[in-house]
């Protein structure tokens, strides 16, 4: 699967009754921090309550939320504003420089739990915080001076900060674009016809729908071509949690270099597939047959389940002209009968003009095999 930020949000406090986001004092705060979003400021704390959040004096309200550890009274903290709904949310520096978010909500009212994220749990959010500040320095007055009291972020980038806090909210993370239908009808033995169907079924997952509208409106791209994708079957806000986690997951591939699908590829035919450029290995490793310097490398991974082999996983490295292939079968009899077909694979595979370097077939308790 596609790697993901994986979020535990741990609230800081569970108290009753819970504050609706929509209640008038929260629109208030939000409303009064609109237009701020990716500007930094100072915090001064006020006061540390029983629960272990702080109030604070921000921007000239008063306001509740948790702070990193060793947080006093009378102290000021850095703080930049990174998204508004469903609460303000603010990227706070920590004393070793460690990402940290807290959420803000009005000083004055009825108690609400507030969500910290520090560590691993914030590297997510810190991609937003990072296209703020890029596009609050493109700010700029005429002559290259930056105007600190009048720059503003975009239309856009506010839309994205909060669709990215909203994607993290979501109680499932969504790692991969689900296939909604198989991709064949049948299931199928032919090269070509299973190719084609994986390359259409990940051209129309819309990871990439925005690069398709800007081909078609230079005329490179069918309007038809747009039909299937799923941005073409409907409008949802860009916060609604499912549509969120989407444009997250589009931020990832673009970032990452990295695209995952899962669905069927026939009716009853499970697949989870991922592809991957020029990543590292896990430690520093280098992939198989790959050297500094080398022509970009590209991996595909892809997971199935068959009849007779139970579940197999496989590797494929494509490095300049180099092709490695690693299958993981589920037990020895499956590697064993994977290796059967070595000689068939090979000669396949030299036929198609892209020999094979190496091929590794695992099974359990089972060493690898070298072509």
């Amino acid at each position: 699967m596609l790697p993901r930020d994986q979020l535990s949000l741990t609230p800081v406090a569970r108290t009753a009754p819970i504050q609706s986001i929509g209640d008038p004092r929260q629109q208030a705060f939000q409303r009064a921090l609109a237009g701020m979003v990716g500007q930094s400021m100072q915090a001064e704390v006020l006061s540390k309550l029983p629960d272990g959040s702080f109030v604070v004096r921000v921007a000239d309200m008063a306001a509740r939320m948790p702070l990193p550890g060793g947080a006093e009274p009378g102290a000021q903290v850095p703080l930049t504003l990174v998204a508004l709904h469903p609460r303000p949310t603010f990227q706070v520096q920590t004393a070793n420089g460690a990402p940290a978010f807290a959420e803000a909500a009005p000083a004055e009212g009825a108690a609400t739990a507030l969500t910290y994220l520090e560590g691993k749990d914030a590297a997510a959010l810190t991609r937003t915080a990072a296209l703020l500040a890029n596009a609050q320095s493109l700010a700029r007055l005429p002559g290259g001076a930056v105007d600190g009291a009048n720059a503003s972020i975009s239309t856009a980038g506010k839309v994205l900060g909060d669709v990215i806090a909203a994607a993290q909210k979501a109680g499932t993370q969504a790692s991969a674009a689900l296939g909604r239908m198989p991709l064949l009808a049948a299931p199928d033995g032919d090269a070509g016809r299973i190719a084609a169907a994986l390359q259409e079924g990940l051209a129309k997952s819309g990871l990439f729908y925005e690069s398709h509208v800007a081909e078609w409106a230079r005329g490179a791209r069918a309007l038809g071509e747009l039909a299937g994708e799923p941005q073409a079957r409907g409008t949802p806000a860009p916060t609604d949690p499912a549509t969120a986690q989407f444009i997250n997951l589009q931020l990832n591939a673009h970032e990452q270099g990295r695209v995952a699908w899962q669905g069927q590829l026939w009716p009853g035919q499970n697949l989870q597939w991922e592809i991957e450029r020029d990543a590292p290995e896990a430690e520093g490793r280098a992939s198989p047959g790959q050297e500094d310097g080398a022509a970009s490398t590209w991996q595909s991974r892809l997971r199935l389940r068959f009849g007779a082999l139970g579940e197999v996983a496989a590797r494929i490295v494509l490095s300049g002209d180099q092709l490695h292939i690693s299958l993981d079968g589920a037990s020895e009899d499956a590697a064993r009968a994977m290796e059967a077909g070595r000689a068939r694979l090979a000669q396949a595979l030299d036929a198609a003009g892209t020999p094979l370097a190496t091929l590794a077939i695992h099974g359990l308790g089972k060493s690898d095999g070298q072509a």
